[in-house]
Parts: C-alpha cells; sequence; structure tokens
C-alpha cells in the first residue's frame, strides 16, 4: 500500500494552520416508552484532514500533482502530522486536489485526506 510523503523540501507532511475533524457515526434507537438509546456505530471515529500547502516551489507543486495522479481513487497510508499516528486507510476527498503555481516559491496546493474503514 502506497505511504502520503512528506511533500515538503523540509521534511514536513501539512503546513499550519491544518484542519481536521473527527466523525464519530451513531444511530438511535427509539422504544415504545418514548426512551432513546444512542451508541457508536464503529469503534473509533473516522478522521479528515485538509491541507493548505503555501509557498511551495515548483518542484513541491509537481509532488503533489505527481502523488495525487498515482493514487488516483485508491487508498494509502497517512500519517497525522499533529500525533505521529498512522491512519492505515485513507483516499483524496472527492479525488480532487487543487494547485497553483504564480511564481517561483509562490506555489499552492489543497487537498483533503479522508480515513475510510
Amino acid at each position: 500500500m502506497a505511504t502520503f510523503p512528506a511533500l515538503l523540501k523540509t521534511g514536513a507532511v501539512a503546513q499550519y494552520p491544518l484542519t481536521r475533524v473527527v466523525s464519530l457515526g451513531t444511530q438511535a434507537v427509539r422504544f415504545l416508552d418514548g426512551s432513546q438509546q444512542t451508541y457508536p456505530l464503529n469503534g473509533t471515529g473516522l478522521r479528515r484532514w485538509q491541507l493548505n500547502l503555501t509557498l511551495l516551489d515548483e518542484s513541491e507543486v509537481s509532488a503533489v500533482i505527481a502523488f495525487a495522479e498515482q493514487i488516483g481513487t485508491g487508498t494509502f497510508s497517512f500519517t497525522n502530522p499533529v500525533t505521529g499516528e498512522t491512519a492505515a486507510k485513507c483516499v483524496l476527498t472527492g479525488g480532487q486536489l487543487t494547485t497553483s503555481l504564480m511564481d517561483e516559491l509562490h506555489g499552492g496546493a489543497t487537498l483533503g485526506i479522508e480515513e475510510v474503514k
């Protein structure tokens, strides 16, 4: 399985501010007496990250594009930049990637990463 690379020359995976979300799936059951019980559908929440990379040079933008083309809609492992924990099965959110390169050292990329079960 592929691993999300450290795309930046600094060796970092992401830049701050970093957006991250944990989604917890739950289900509620309402009983005949009107009471309700809620329980989790999966043991842990699914995580999502939004990477907004700025001040990239041409080689860093190219590395982001190459990774997205290589993975396509497939899965890869991603190391959480905050905790260092590895999410074993992730996809690019919506399979979309936004990149820009205005001039030398003024490129950017935005991509979403979502954990799947």
